[in-house]
């Protein structure tokens, strides 16, 4: 660490979340490996609008880096030649199931054949004081249960004190205060500092999936994250086509007619609207309910419905039998926000247009980032979010995507593939807290970032 600023190394840096938040907490970056051409072309963006004294080295393949041309292991010796020296070491590693082939004789024969073991190789090699790892939730789940048992033992054995327990994070649990954003977006993160003396290793977690007591996700308002469409040259871009007005207006009737005020939580398939329920041999059990669930709720109402299902629609006339599968299908979720008939309106609501059916939600925080197909639309303005927004729910600069030669396809998709600004700066701030870290004194970096 030099001049009160800690550096930190960001593998699989995507187009630079991690970078983002530890260097508005003052660090530096001095390796950063990322194999996707679009990623770093906003990375290099990115990082050529730090201070001039900042020089990012940006390499390709972590593989060149633990591992000679015919992929064979690289020595320790050599992996540390290769890696600058640095505090902290962030990885957003893609998951992968560990073999359980070969000797089984240490850590690196442990997670041969994974990325994973690319980080712990430099991890072993280096001795940073701190590791941030951040993967998907299901890398916590019961189907990877051992590769989560491997994980937490590499970095033990190597003398490090990590939560075995999982850390899920979001940054709709967090407040804006904290750096909360009104975004689902549960990932896995595993924290750890390394043992410089007799402390015992133990569970105690370094923080809680609690980051901000007492605040109720309900209270975002995405509207307060959005641009005046008047700012959005290519408005149009991002405006529902023909077809989807289509979908929503049909659907903004079906929600008003029917007499209940409670709309079905399972989801609507219209072609399951039937007297009595189709359930062809070897149905799954799930689907079976299902099908059972629209017959009865179709029995109930079958006048409102089969008036519903002649009407035409649209420019075309379509009737709702005309539409595309999964837009015959439908799920409310958001009782919450209109719990009454009279209240219901889509145009108030938040939309996903699925494989799996159109869902609508409150438009308080929005489901994760995924790829452009399915991008939120806010209801009230008839679009989808832009990735200048989505960047702003990420906690990362709106203007990263401007002139960085990348179209809107994969800024969605790197996006959606981003860990969380705010989230990773609390997790940091929480990390280094528990590892005593000389440099929390050091103020803060300010970025002038867009927003």
């Amino acid at each position: 660490m030099d001049g009160g600023r800690f550096k930190f190394v960001d593998l699989f840096a995507g187009i630079g979340g991690f970078h983002h938040a530890l260097a508005e907490l003052g660090g530096e970056c001095v390796l950063a490996v990322e194999r996707d051409i679009d990623c770093q072309k906003v990375y290099r963006r990115f990082v050529t609008r730090l201070d001039n004294d900042i020089r990012t080295r940006l390499d390709s393949d972590i593989r060149e880096i633990t591992c000679y041309a015919d992929g064979t292991d690289r020595s320790l010796e050599d992996v540390d030649d290769r890696v600058p020296d640095h505090d902290v070491l962030c990885a957003g590693f893609p998951c992968q199931p560990f073999s359980k082939s070969g000797f089984q004789e240490g850590v690196r024969d442990r997670t041969r054949g994974t990325l994973f073991h690319d980080v712990m190789t430099i991890v072993m090699a280096k001795k940073p004081q701190f590791v941030m790892l951040e993967n998907v939730r299901n890398l916590a789940g019961p189907r990877h249960r051992d590769t989560w048992k491997d994980i937490i033992n590499s970095l033990t054995d190597e003398g490090y004190r990590v939560r075995a327990e999982p850390l899920v994070l979001s940054p709709h649990r967090l407040s804006k205060e904290d750096g909360g954003a009104p975004q689902i977006r549960d990932r896995v993160f595993i924290l750890a500092y390394r043992l410089s003396g007799p402390e015992k290793l133990d569970s105690e977690p370094l923080l809680s999936r609690d980051l901000s007591p007492g605040w109720d996700p309900d209270c975002w308002r995405i509207e307060d994250y959005l641009d005046d469409d008047d700012s959005i040259d290519n408005l149009a871009d991002y405006q529902l086509s023909d077809a989807e007005r289509t979908w929503v207006e049909a659907w903004q009737a079906f929600v008003e007619r029917i007499d209940s005020d409670r709309l079905p939580g399972f989801p609507i398939w219209i072609d399951a609207f039937r007297s009595k329920p189709l359930i062809p041999a070897g149905t799954p059990a799930w689907k079976a309910n299902f099908l059972r669930q629209n017959s009865a709720f179709y029995n109930e109402h079958e006048d409102v419905i089969d008036d519903w299902l002649i009407e035409t629609w649209g420019p075309n006339g379509l009737t709702v039998e005309d539409f595309p599968q999964s837009r015959r299908k439908f799920e409310w979720q958001a009782r919450k926000a209109q719990p009454t008939r009279p209240d219901r309106d889509l145009s108030k609501l938040v939309l996903q247009f699925r494989p799996s059916g159109i869902r609508v939600k409150p438009a308080t925080y929005l489901p994760a980032l995924v790829a452009i197909t399915q991008t939120s639309v806010i209801g009230s303005r008839m679009r989808r979010i832009t990735p200048r927004e989505a960047a702003r729910l990420q906690g990362l600069p709106t203007d990263l995507f401007d002139n960085a030669g990348v179209g809107d396809a994969a800024a969605y998709k790197q996006l959606g593939n981003a860990v969380n600004v705010g989230v990773v700066k609390a997790a940091a701030r929480a990390l280094f807290g528990a590892g005593n870290a000389t440099w929390l004194a050091a103020p803060p970096v300010e970025l002038h970032r867009v927003v």
